[in-house]
Parts: structure tokens; C-alpha cells; sequence
């Protein structure tokens, strides 16, 4: 806006995460952020028409059989993954469940929503003791030492693309004294192996991924004639779009600062 000194992009981050932390943004303010972020998100992507929205859903999907399997792999890990493991532990449940919960409930506690979507994963994928289950993209290892603790004659293989994953992940198996634990870190999009598995697992990962028909055949050589594959994706109902966490930021961060703009003109 005219007249309007323009704060640089960093430093509106920097100032947005600190008064996060710090705890300076009133619970009523963050979630208004939040609704002005989801209608700004909906706004997007809705079209005026439904012939315009199906073109656009088909556009979108004949464009990710041009791209890679994935782009920009290192930038999610640096971003997430490879953050502190102390972080994780003050902001996820026992289970360090890095993906949806299932809350049947207002009453359950965030370990409870872990174990209930972990068991639902099992159950739907109709899993049984003594199968062997590879886990793609196994994140802080939910799933796969807990699938590893209740049927501990499945032998789980889990990929991860961080060494900082690995490592507790074995922490966590060694403590428990589970042996039916591996965990290898790749790069998804070149990986390969000749091992094939009875259960394969995918627990939100196809999210950041582009190219699926490669990426489902990458898949499908890792699998038996009789094997199962389990995808857990979240997704909006009516389109699709890509998982790009700056543009996200982009729009945080200016609607928190319009707000304390606001804040400010009423002498808050």
C-alpha cells in the first residue's frame, strides 16, 4: 500500500515465528489468521464454473506426467526433518506421530489419536502377523515401530530421507528391544531394490511428490502379485494443488502483519 513502509520478506518471518514462540499472539488472533489463510487457499483454487473446474483438475494432472517424481528433495529436509529431535519432542504425542491423528472424540488426548489412526492403518490395510511391510517415507518411525510392537513376526523396512530420523528411530527400536526393525535413508525418487513386500505403507509422503504414475510404478516392482498398497493423503475434495509450504509462509506472514497493523491503529 502506498505510504506503507515494505518490511523485508526475512525479517517479517523472523518476526511472525518469534511472537509465535513467545507466546504474544492472543489463541483469538492466531486462529483468525488461520480462517483468512483457508479462505485465501479456497479462493484459489475454486473456479467459476464446473466445466473450469474439471479442466483445471485434469490440466493439473496431465502436468505432474511431465515433471520428475519429486522436486526440491533437500528443501523439506532441512526444513523439517533434520530440525532438532528435542523440538519434536515437546510438540508430538509418545508415538512422535508425524501426520494425522484420528480424534474420535473431543475427550482423547493426543496419544490416544496416535494409537487409534495407527491402528486404523492396520486394520484397513488388512495387515496380519508375519507379513513384511515396507513403510515409504516413515518419517519419526510411528508406524513402523508400532507395527514392529504388535505383530512382532512382520519384518518392517521404513525409509526415511534423514539421518536424524534414522538415528532415533534406532534409539527407539534398541530401547524396546525389537528386532524386527530396519530403517534405510533414500531419496525416494531414486531409489531402488529388488526386496518385495507383503504391506506397503505411505503415510502422507504422495503429498510432496509430482510425478505419481512414475512413482506408482516405482512402487508396484516392490510389491507381490497378492500384496496391498495402504495411501494416506490429504487432499481437498473438489482440486487439487501442490504442496508448497513458501507460498503458505508468504501469506502468514502478510496477514499477520496486516493484522498487527490493525493492532496498532486502535492502540493495541
Amino acid at each position: 500500500m502506498e505510504g506503507l513502509i515494505q518490511v523485508p520478506y526475512d525479517v517479517t518471518v523472523r518476526f511472525m515465528l518469534t511472537s509465535l514462540e513467545r507466546n504474544l499472539l492472543p489463541d483469538a488472533i492466531i486462529r483468525r489468521l488461520t480462517r483468512l489463510l483457508l479462505a485465501s487457499r479456497l479462493r484459489s483454487g475454486y473456479k467459476p464454473s464446473t466445466e473450469l473446474q474439471l479442466s483445471n483438475l485434469l490440466q493439473f494432472a496431465h502436468s505432474l506426467k511431465e515433471m520428475p517424481i519429486a522436486i526440491k528433495t533437500d528443501k523439506p529436509k532441512t526444513q523439517h526433518y533434520e530440525l532438532p529431535t528435542s523440538f519434536f519432542k515437546l510438540v508430538l504425542g509418545k508415538n512422535f506421530k508425524y501426520s494425522c491423528c484420528y480424534f474420535s472424540d473431543e475427550s482423547k488426548t493426543l496419544e490416544d489419536a496416535e494409537e487409534a489412526m495407527l491402528e486404523l492403518y492396520c486394520e484397513r490395510s488388512q495387515l496380519k502377523d508375519g507379513q513384511t511391510v515396507l513403510d515409504v517415507g516413515c518419517g519419526w518411525g510411528s508406524l513402523s515401530l508400532y507395527i514392529a510392537r504388535k505383530y512382532p513376526n512382520c519384518r518392517v523396512t521404513g525409509i526415511c530421507n534423514s539421518t536424524t530420523q534414522k538415528a532415533f528411530i534406532e534409539e527407539q527400536y534398541r530401547d524396546r528391544q525389537l528386532q524386527n526393525v530396519e530403517i534405510i535413508v533414500a531419496d525416494i525418487s531414486t531409489f531402488e531394490m529388488e526386496a518385495s513386500y507383503d504391506r506397503i505403507y505411505s503415510i502422507e509422503m504422495f503429498e510432496h511428490m509430482k510425478n505419481y504414475h512414475d512413482l506408482l510404478k516405482k512402487i508396484s516392482k516392490w510389491m507381490k502379485e497378492d500384496s496391498l498398497l495402504f495411501v494416506h493423503y490429504f487432499c481437498h475434495k473438489a482440486f487439487a494443488y501442490h504442496f508448497e509450504e513458501v507460498q503458505c509462509l508468504q501469506l502468514i506472514c502478510f496477514y499477520i502483519s496486516r493484522m498487527m497493523f490493525l493492532l496498532s491503529t486502535i492502540g493495541l
